[in-house]
């Protein structure tokens, strides 16, 4: 079969334009570098050179146009010189009078169906995350007779919504690929993939194969790797010397707890959890005062705080009476590996993993206890991307989803960690005046009510 150069796409994915009158729903699921988006966003965009067809390109959320598919598009566009015009909002062929167009269906908690009337192909990327109740809505909206579905996908549960509802419709063309059944995956995906697979088989298998995970696969932490925290001594000499940093997590809401975690350094391998000091005042001003305390009183050589929400202008105002303290904003991607985890909370998260894995860290079970419950109880997810996000902090509050409280103490140690491995032995801020701020400060803070 001789075809444009624009329909480049894996031989399996072919009867997508050889099947394209036999059904009415397409349903395409793999893993990462199969070229699922690809080569539906080559078929419609040739689709619309031939004839004109109103197409909505559409998923369950989307913040701003660039969380849609709408750059893929762009840049085929761009890539073969095809007659269209790429506005701010859609995309319009110039001579067939085509349009594409990008909508999240949920919107302000509701699901919104406007804009659906009379579309002749609705594109459903990341389709994993489509519920089953905007399914409810959106697919008798959907009227014309020849009118298509395509979904495309990359699974998180054996019971998604759309795999669900379309598995063995006879209306349904069901394909599944993987990247090494894409004769056009690039080399250096390969090689991801396969770096991958030497670290950890399970997440190869859901991110390149696209096996769905199972319900407990998204505990981040071996329990047992937890408990056996509680066992370690240290050994060995301490070749790197004394080394101290403090962990803050500031609390955002009032019914959570302030935390700092005192993490020592007790012999070349591991470190040793010496403190958690929390405390539930939610003036910054009382809690500034008892931060510089903890600081002046531990002296660590390096110390970070969670800047999110209330915790900005207490690391703001560490800063003024001159503190040397890192900042933590757990929603960056500053430094991170977007392929991999999706922000600093994820990235801080691993690294604690690593360190229960690799047993660095010692914990005492009668002083410590309540940070190893919390930890048990950390979950993560995968985005459609392969990368890893970990449970909102308030999903786990809300008993819902979750387990009706905030994890204070785990965040901590987590940020902790982030900090011996990211900034120990790096200067954060001027720290020429601490010994001098910090008797300031405290004593001015020292007993002030709220």
């Amino acid at each position: 079969m001789k075809l444009p150069e624009i329909l480049n796409i894996p031989e399996k994915l072919l009867p997508l334009v050889t099947d394209f009158n036999k059904y009415r729903f397409f349903l395409v699921e793999g893993g990462r570098g199969s070229s699922k988006s690809q080569s539906v966003a080559r078929f419609l965009l040739f689709l619309g050179d031939k004839r004109k067809v109103r197409v909505v390109c559409g998923r369950e959320i989307q913040a701003n146009i660039e969380e849609s598919v709408y750059t893929l598009l762009k840049d085929l566009i761009t890539q073969y010189s095809l007659a269209y015009d790429v506005l701010a909002h859609e995309i319009r062929h110039k001579v067939t009078g085509t349009t594409f167009k990008f909508k999240g269906f949920r919107e302000q908690g509701s699901v919104s169906v406007k804009g659906l009337e009379g579309v002749d192909i609705l594109w459903i990327d990341e389709a994993q995350s489509i519920t089953k109740t905007t399914l409810d809505i959106i697919m008798p909206t959907i009227r014309k007779d020849k009118a298509k579905l395509f979904f495309t996908m990359n699974r998180f549960m054996m019971d998604d919504a759309v795999p669900e509802l379309l598995i063995g419709d006879p209306q349904c063309l069901h394909i599944q690929i993987n990247y090494f059944e894409n004769q056009f995956c690039p080399l250096n995906l390969k090689v991801q993939a396969e770096n991958m697979r030497n670290k950890s088989l399970r997440d190869y298998e859901h991110v390149w194969l696209g096996k769905p995970l199972a319900a407990a696969d998204d505990y981040l932490f071996n329990h047992s790797k937890l408990h056996k925290a509680f066992e370690i001594k240290p050994y060995g000499d301490l070749l790197a010397g004394n080394q101290r940093v403090i962990g803050i997590d500031f609390a955002a809401q009032g019914n959570d707890q302030c935390v700092a975690t005192i993490l020592d350094r007790a012999s070349n391998q591991h470190w040793q959890v010496t403190e958690q000091i929390a405390w539930d005042e939610s003036d910054t001003t009382v809690s500034v005062g008892k931060i510089v305390d903890i600081l002046g009183k531990f002296k660590p050589q390096s110390s970070i705080i969670d800047i999110g929400g209330m915790g900005k202008p207490v690391y703001d105002r560490l800063l003024e009476v001159g503190m040397s303290i890192n900042p933590f904003d757990g929603g960056s991607t500053d430094g991170v590996d977007t392929s991999q985890v999706a922000n600093c909370r994820a990235k801080g998260y691993f690294l604690l993993k690593e360190w229960f894995d690799e047993e660095f860290l010692c914990i005492d079970k009668q002083k410590n206890v309540e940070v190893i419950k919390q930890l048990e109880k950390i979950r993560f997810k995968y985005r459609s991307n392969g990368s890893k996000i970990m449970q909102p902090k308030l999903e786990m509050k809300s008993g819902k989803n979750g387990v009706g409280y905030s994890p204070d103490n785990a965040d901590s140690l987590m940020m902790a960690v982030y900090c011996a491995v990211m900034y120990l032995g790096k200067p954060a801020n001027n720290t020429a005046q601490q010994s001098n701020n910090i008797k300031r400060v405290s004593g001015s803070t020292r007993g002030r009510k709220r």
